[in-house]
């Protein structure tokens, strides 16, 4: 059996809907799958939006898929697997994990606007494998950290959401096996954006993470522009080159008077080690993207 996670193809289909249209997404991750004989094989992985940092989302890999096989009979949902909220990122695809306790499996991970990452086997739900092979949850209802509700957050009017948790497409670093996700909760009236490093096999925090995001700029005429954490919104996918993780962020869908930021942090440390203003002076500027990921070439520039 060969395995291919459709749930991207809905992440790119919505990208091109209006946010309305997004938040009606049905909170059910679906895996399609082209059934050969034999065992299920491991895939390309899919660490990042698009596939690669060029976002150019082709898998040059492919030796398989024909016009003539990929039909009704045998091309199309092989099972569902449930998730706590709306799915705004694309889900990514690792093979061969091995899971504490569980053995190997291909894997997908979730992220959803419910602060939730999960990581689900992508071959079957059946025995152990009808629960998640892990989840983790970035709030605490009892201790006031929850996700931030739309009302609070503005703007629902342009997206929709009915709250605010993960937004952007996570990334992977298969040489360390982390996984790179930027959180945003409302911990008791205050706002914060958090990036998490997870082991992709255990789900558990590395590197001595998470770490709150902030950022400061100061002009040339002394004003200090900051990042505003409740106006903020990480909509395009994480970026990893060079060893750095850079975030994009941009208004919460009609503050257009908010600042877009590019944040860089040491992928190993998680220590800042860049911030970006795009506009320090007079605003009106967001690094939105609708969703896909910041650009980089093989000389590591980067393009947004």
């Amino acid at each position: 059996m060969r395995v291919y996670p459709v749930c991207e193809l809905i992440a790119h289909r919505s990208v091109r809907n209006s946010f309305r249209e997004l938040a009606r997404v049905a909170v059910l991750i679906a895996i399609g799958a082209f059934m050969l004989l034999g065992s299920a094989q491991p895939q390309v992985n899919v660490v990042t939006y698009h596939n690669d940092n060029a976002r150019t989302g082709v898998n040059a890999k492919e030796t398989l898929l024909t016009p003539s096989n990929v039909n009704k009979n045998n091309f199309g949902k092989l099972f569902t697997q449930g998730v706590d909220g709306i799915v705004v990122g694309q889900p990514l695809y690792l093979s061969n994990v091995s899971i504490p306790g569980s053995g190997t499996h291909n894997v997908v991970y979730v992220a959803t606007q419910h602060d939730s990452v999960y990581a689900f086997d992508a071959d079957d739900n059946t025995g152990i494998n009808a629960q998640p092979l892990w989840q983790v949850s970035f709030i605490n209802p009892a201790a006031g950290i929850t996700t931030v509700p739309g009302t609070v957050q503005g703007c629902t009017g342009v997206t929709a959401f009915t709250e605010l948790g993960i937004v952007s497409t996570s990334v992977i670093d298969p040489n360390t096996s982390t996984l790179y996700v930027i959180a945003k909760t409302d911990e008791n009236g205050t706002f914060v954006h958090r990036l998490h490093a997870l082991d992709v096999a255990t789900g558990q925090e590395k590197f001595n993470g998470p770490v709150k995001l902030k950022a400061t700029f100061r002009t040339n005429t002394g004003s200090v522009a900051t990042f505003k954490d409740l106006y903020q919104m990480n909509r395009s996918g994480l970026l990893l080159v060079n060893g750095t993780i850079y975030a994009g962020f941009g208004s919460n869908g009609c503050n257009y008077g908010n600042q877009g930021w590019v944040l860089a942090y040491d992928a190993l440390t998680l220590q800042q080690v860049g911030a970006f203003d795009t506009s320090p002076v007079k605003g009106l500027s967001s690094i939105w993207q609708s969703g896909d990921g910041l650009t980089a070439e093989s000389a590591g520039n980067i393009y947004e």
